[in-house]
């Protein structure tokens, strides 16, 4: 799976997506994107740090949460262990607008989809106890999707064990023009990461001055585009450091990065640790 602005296709027979991605099955990463879409993900085990927006958050064990759509954020998943599995549930605001509207039993679960703007995490317990639902979603013809799809749903709109990650996610009232820039400044970065990268470049790419460019990152993701880009190498490196017999130089340059001390300073500004440290503490 190349780098992309991420484009959910749902079938005109139905009204949400689901796809499964397993360990056993190569997928390059997506990295950061956006799409208008929910997204509901359910990751079994392993541990691994979620990018929305402007946050962070740590999982140890799997994962599961819901967002609203527009919300950027990085990939979810991650590769410890060999039985891991990632299902992943998109649906346009269709869903909720046309279809849950129509049944008025059907309100928490309305609550519950308004609520994931704010970018819903549910504990160990619920995640582990609707286990058996989501991996039974292959099994299912597309009514029994649906119906299975509600029973989740159900289930997590009765929850109060969650975290909220925003009060409220504000990238809703910007335009269609400038999420539209995000997502082609987004894909830009996904796939040139490795190369230089200049604000320069990137401004003239999306047909915006270097300063403006500047201002509109910033406004949109609350970051500078040049930490972004940082961010997200270092981000590549610890992919990398995960293949074996990988050295770091090696992984600095495939990573995006020239100058050795500033490689390490970048790692440790965003890890707590140098890129040294980083692999005796993981391998010993």
């Amino acid at each position: 799976m190349k780098p992309m602005i991420e484009e959910i296709n749902v079938a005109t027979n139905t009204s949400f997506k689901v796809e499964a991605y397993y360990n056993s099955q190569y997928c390059e990463p997506i990295g950061w994107h956006i799409h208008p879409e929910y997204e509901l993900v359910f990751v079994k085990n392993g541990s691994g740090i979620i990018h929305i927006g402007t946050k962070k958050y740590t999982y140890v064990d799997g994962t599961l949460l819901f967002l609203g759509g527009n919300v950027p954020h990085a990939d979810f998943g991650n590769k410890d262990h060999s039985d891991n599995v990632e299902i992943v549930i998109q649906f346009k605001k269709e869903f909720l607008e046309e279809k849950l509207k129509v049944f008025p039993e059907l309100g928490q679960i309305k609550s519950l989809v308004e609520k994931s703007n704010q970018v819903l995490v549910f504990d160990q317990e619920i995640k582990n106890r609707l286990e058996d639902n989501f991996r039974q979603f292959e099994a299912l013809d597309d009514q029994g999707k649906l119906i299975n799809l509600l029973n989740i749903l159900n289930e997590l709109s009765k929850e109060i064990s969650y975290q909220s990650l925003f009060d409220t996610f504000t990238l809703k009232t910007f335009k269609k023009s400038e999420i539209k820039r995000l997502e082609e400044t987004f894909e830009y970065v996904n796939t040139h990461y490795s190369k230089n990268i200049t604000v320069n470049e990137i401004s003239n790419q999306i047909g915006l001055t270097p300063n403006s460019f500047c201002r509109f990152f910033k406004k949109m993701t609350q970051k500078t585009f040049v930490g972004f880009v940082n961010e997200f190498r270092v981000e590549k490196a610890i992919e990398l450091f995960q293949e074996e017999n990988t050295s770091i130089s090696e992984v600095m340059y495939k990573s995006g990065f020239n100058d050795p001390s500033y490689f390490a300073r970048q790692f440790k500004r965003y890890q707590g640790q140098t890129p040294s440290s980083y692999l005796k503490q993981k391998y010993g």
